[in-house]
């Protein structure tokens, strides 16, 4: 009993910490939406993380930046279910 209780309060911990964890109620879509807006966002606000994802696809980095962006503010699309 100690164990459930003991995971219980982790999982509160971790979620004040990490708002992207979402709830029971979260569906897939929408947990797999925040993870690759997040993506997006830790690639394009981390200039190292930024400047070796701009090298390995040949472009400038301002260039990549703004393409991540848009991809990390439009809609995720949907896979094959």
């Amino acid at each position: 009993m100690a164990d459930k209780v003991k995971e219980q309060n982790q999982y509160h911990q971790q979620k004040a910490k990490y708002l992207g964890l979402g709830n029971p109620d979260t569906t897939r879509d929408e947990f797999l939406t925040t993870v690759h807006r997040d993506t997006y966002a830790s690639l394009a606000l981390h200039s190292p993380l930024l400047t070796y994802t701009a090298a390995a696809v040949g472009q400038h980095p301002e260039v990549m930046r703004q393409a991540m962006v848009k991809k990390m503010v439009g809609p995720k699309a949907k896979g094959k279910e």
